[in-house]
């Protein structure tokens, strides 16, 4: 839903992937994009969610965005506890 309000995207590429030892999730536009170093700082609570979401878990997330190229947000979480 974020992805839709705020990258100017009309089209979105999400990928799931599982192993015996992790599962990742990427979603991928070619929107407006935005400086990833920031993301986390903003006033929104999507990433910030996420991140702390993933944690709960302990897995991880990443953002690969770049200003009228688009983004990239990889969240990452192990099925294994002692990861």
């Amino acid at each position: 839903q974020n992805a839709i309000k705020h990258s100017g995207s009309q089209h979105f590429r999400v990928s799931l992937k599982g192993g015996t030892s992790d599962i990742e999730l990427a979603v991928r536009d070619t929107g407006t994009g935005f400086k990833a170093e920031q993301a986390f700082k903003g006033h929104g609570l999507g990433l910030r969610s996420m991140k702390e979401r993933l944690k709960l878990v302990k897995g991880t997330v990443s953002i690969d965005s770049e200003l009228g190229r688009g983004t990239t947000i990889h969240a990452w979480v192990p099925l294994s506890r002692t990861a």
